[in-house]
This record gives structure tokens, C-alpha cells and sequence, in this order.
């Protein structure tokens, strides 16, 4: 409710308007100290995005028109017992040549490197790609009692948030975490100071529309076991510098979810939000040359 007030007058002042594709870049700041990683924010974000659907800021917040959702962590200190969130609505064309995250974003970050003395081994970067059964997928939209049910080969559970399944997030959670790190120590990684994180998310065959952002708890937990395989010392602002979630073609096979991690080194300095604005409107230039 709050949101959708805020998203009403944005309206009607002329600062929001209904756009088809777009990039949603979310920054956080917290009341702490120090560095988090911004994009367990993610839940909190999630009704937000759902309000701007309900004022009729674009069609729907799938992957069709939500392309990626972006997460940083912004400077400033809101105040005690409080979080802040901005949220950046950048359109992107939705047709021909149709906008990709991956190959602008990587571009983006490689250029950064031209000329620099400690550009790393591995300037451009390399791929990691887990498989998560059922069981342990974790999304936004399942309870726990969701949860307790597909242990049991449920897809949901029959009394919807009865709460009979408290507590087994957290075993999910640590059986995820621990098939994440036998599955990092059988590829390679290289460990970056500097890091940006693109969460590719497929899933299993038939899922018609989806938003890849709601598996961010499933992310995470193999960001986490990442640390332990010594992909990266944390994954705190302090390293990471930005998390953008994208949906990958469906698998073609039921039951297994794959996440491909993309992990692209930056150098000293490196702003994701400089970068997502000069990707998308080279995205569009290219499209209106091409359109001419």
C-alpha cells in the first residue's frame, strides 16, 4: 500500500510513466555500518515492483517486460531503524535488436580495463553454472509449508502459509548451501578483488512467465558457498559490486533449475549505475540506426 502511494504520485507529478522493457536497478542503504549485500533486499523489493504493475507503470513485472533487476548498495546512512531503496526504471528496446544484459554488461566492464597496469589474468571474467533440484529451490513465492511439501514431492502445499513447515527454510537453506560447494569445487573460479555478479536463472521445462529476482534466497545460498570454495573472500558490497538477476531459456526437463553465475572483475572505482545508463542508451541508438 505504501508503495503504491508513492508510485500514484510519481504519476501524477510526471515522474514515473508506463514503459514496456525495462531494467529495474534497485540501491539499498542501511542503518548499520559497513557493507551488505544488497540484494537480500530482494523481498522487500518484490511488493514494490508488484505495486508499480497495479498502477499500470507497465504490463507486468515478468521476465517479458521486467528484463533484469539490478542490486547495489548506495552510499548514505537513512535513518535508525530504517532502510533505503531507490528504484531506477530504465527502458530498454523490446524489439529487434532486442536488449541482452550479458553481452553489454560484460562489454561495459571490459572496456574499463583498457590501459590499466593491474588489469587481473582473467579480464574477462568466466562462468559458473549450478543445478538445483526441486527440493532445495528456494523462491520467494514458496511458505515453508511450500517447502515441507516438495520434500515430500508436493509442489505446494495444500493449506497455503499454515505454518507447519517453520524452520525448514534454514535446513533447505544449509542442504542448498552444501550441494552449492560440491558443485563449485568441480569448476574453476578465479578469486577477483573487484566482482560484478550476473544470475542467470533457467527454469525447468513448460514455466511460461517468471521473475528470476524471486529465486534470489537459491542465489545467494550458492554465493555464500562461493566463499568457502574461495570464489571471493565475502559478497558484501566491500567486493561485489552489483547483482543483476536475467532469466535463461527453459531447461528441457522437469524438476531441476540451473543458476549460471557470470562473474566479471571491475576495476577500482567501477559504478554499475554509470554503466547500466550508457549500455541502455547505446541499446537504443543502435536500435533507432537500425530502425532508420
Amino acid at each position: 500500500m505504501y508503495a503504491r502511494r508513492e508510485w500514484h504520485a510519481l504519476k501524477k507529478s510526471g515522474g514515473a510513466w508506463k514503459v514496456g522493457r525495462f531494467l529495474a536497478f534497485i540501491t539499498v542503504s542501511h542503518p548499520g555500518k559497513g557493507y551488505m549485500f544488497p540484494a537480500r533486499a530482494a523481498e522487500t523489493v518484490k511488493p514494490i515492483i508488484d505495486a508499480g504493475s497495479a498502477e499500470k507503470l507497465w504490463e507486468d513485472d515478468d521476465s517479458l517486460h521486467r528484463h533484469s533487476t539490478i542490486y547495489v548498495q548506495a552510499p548514505g546512512t537513512p535513518p535508525a531503524g530504517h532502510y533505503a531503496i531507490s528504484v531506477y526504471i530504465v527502458p530498454v528496446p523490446d524489439r529487434l535488436p532486442a536488449f541482452q544484459i550479458t553481452g553489454s554488461l560484460y562489454l561495459a566492464a571490459s572496456r574499463q580495463w583498457d590501459g590499466m597496469l593491474d588489469k587481473p589474468s582473467w579480464p574477462d571474467g568466466y562462468a559458473v553454472t549450478f543445478h538445483v533440484d526441486d527440493r532445495r529451490w528456494i523462491t520467494s513465492n514458496y511458505t515453508d509449508s511450500d517447502l515441507l511439501a516438495r520434500q515430500r514431492g508436493a509442489r505446494r502445499s495444500r493449506t497455503w502459509g499454515d505454518g507447519r513447515g517453520f524452520g525448514v527454510r534454514a535446513k533447505v537453506t544449509a542442504d542448498l548451501t552444501a550441494e552449492a560447494l560440491l558443485q563449485w569445487r568441480r569448476q574453476a573460479c578465479c578469486a577477483y578483488d573487484r566482482f560484478i555478479v550476473l544470475a542467470g536463472v533457467a527454469y525447468p521445462y513448460g514455466v511460461d512467465r517468471a521473475d528470476p529476482d524471486n529465486s534470489a534466497e537459491t542465489v545467494n545460498a550458492i554465493l555464500q558457498a562461493g566463499i568457502t570454495a574461495g570464489a571471493w573472500q565475502d559478497v558484501t558490497m566491500r567486493h561485489c559490486k552489483g547483482v543483476a538477476f536475467f532469466r535463461l531459456p527453459n531447461l528441457k526437463r522437469r524438476g531441476v533449475h540451473e543458476v549460471r553465475l557470470m562473474v566479471l572483475p571491475v576495476p577500482e572505482g567501477f559504478q554499475l549505475s554509470g554503466t547500466i545508463a550508457d549500455m541502455a542508451e547505446h541499446a537504443w541508438a543502435e536500435h533507432d540506426r537500425r530502425c532508420a
